[in-house]
């Protein structure tokens, strides 16, 4: 039965829980609760009183905001974001070291207005960033200013759609070629790619273990990707192995009849990396080194690796994959992400399949 007015009531395993106000709005409304629990009703409202008393002495200890400086608030406010992904907090470093605290720096946080940040966006335009970037610059800083109660609408910049590279049938039929007859494994990965989608940083991640070939399946289950040490924002990077960014990048990849026949010419030890056939990896870095020089070699176009991804959609699509599938297969996080991609291979694919609907007079 509930506390009427001290939101303390007894749960159905027995337990008392009481909540109360954690955090409130500019204008006094709860936006936050905080909870304690207890085996009785004194017990729980004790705690409830601690809980409220040790608040207030944590909000006592916090900075007057109106005197904040933005280089200082923005730094704490990312050494309290502990539960983001490591790559993610090399990406939010990067911005906020190379992009806001050079153009805010001792701004005070409240003086920051529409002005600023319209001032700002030129400034990031001037720099001939892609739109994509800029956009990602001022999600963060418009996330850093909301967590501080400061609420200033933001115009972002239109994502166009940029045109997706892909090798035409002629480069497919070389990369075949040269694949099918090399004892390299680094060479045949590239056709591996071809026919799966993978990321680099996935390909460079893949065990034996992961690939399975009685199944006929690849496990996507890990990531090299490249970052810094949260304690030193000015560290070199590194790499390494991680889990993949969102839960949809774990995913089984099916492998056609004919790369299996030739994986298993390859097959290592369980615990060998793909690439290296070794107990060590390559990283994403090294073998995109090894790709350019080997696509040059094949006087084939100077795409980037994620050409090779984007050949796999292409290509799936048009050979009648539906999207939904695609998707999955690529670990997007959702289709809507695979239909902005590919948008205008679906348009192509619907155009071919109106045109199959017989007219019955003619």
């Amino acid at each position: 039965m509930a506390r009427k007015g001290e939101n303390i009531f007894k749960r159905k395993d027995g337990r008392w829980e009481a909540r109360y106000a954690k955090e409130r709005d500019l204008k006094g409304k709860v936006i936050k609760y905080g909870y304690v629990y207890g085996k009785s009703y004194i017990e729980v409202k004790r705690k409830k009183e601690e809980a409220i008393e040790n608040l207030k002495f944590t909000q006592l200890q916090k900075p007057n905001i109106d005197n904040t400086i933005f280089s200082t608030a923005i730094i704490s406010w990312l050494n309290n974001k502990t539960s983001i992904k490591d790559s993610t907090f090399y990406n939010y470093i990067s911005i906020i070291t190379g992009k806001l605290i050079p153009y805010f720096n001792e701004t005070k946080i409240t003086s920051i207005n529409k002005q600023h940040i319209s001032d700002f966006i030129k400034t990031l335009k001037s720099e001939e960033l892609s739109p994509k970037r800029i956009k990602d610059i001022l999600l963060l800083l418009n996330q850093f200013l909301e967590d501080n109660e400061i609420h200033i609408k933001f115009d972002y910049p239109s994502l166009s759609k940029n045109n997706i590279s892909t090798f035409n049938n002629n480069e497919i039929h070389i990369i075949e070629s040269n694949a099918l007859n090399t004892e390299d494994i680094k060479k045949f990965a590239i056709l591996l790619t071809l026919f799966t989608g993978m990321r680099i940083g996935e390909l460079c991640a893949l065990q034996w273990k992961d690939i399975d070939l009685e199944n006929k399946v690849i496990h996507i289950t890990k990531n090299i990707i490249r970052t810094k040490s949260k304690l030193n924002a000015n560290s070199k990077t590194i790499t390494k192995i991680d889990v993949p960014k969102t839960a949809s990048s774990i995913r089984d990849i099916p492998i056609n009849d004919v790369l299996v026949s030739f994986l298993e010419k390859f097959k290592q030890e369980d615990n060998k990396f793909l690439l290296t056939e070794r107990e060590y990896y390559m990283t994403p870095n090294q073998y995109y080194y090894f790709y350019r020089k080997y696509i040059k070699s094949l006087r084939l176009t100077d795409y980037n690796f994620h050409a090779i991804r984007h050949t796999f959609a292409t290509r799936s699509l048009s050979f009648g994959m539906d999207v939904k599938t695609l998707s999955v297969i690529l670990g997007h996080t959702s289709i809507k992400i695979t239909l902005d991609l590919y948008v205008h291979i679906t348009e192509e694919e619907k155009r071919k399949q109106i045109n199959k609907i017989p007219l019955l007079s003619a």
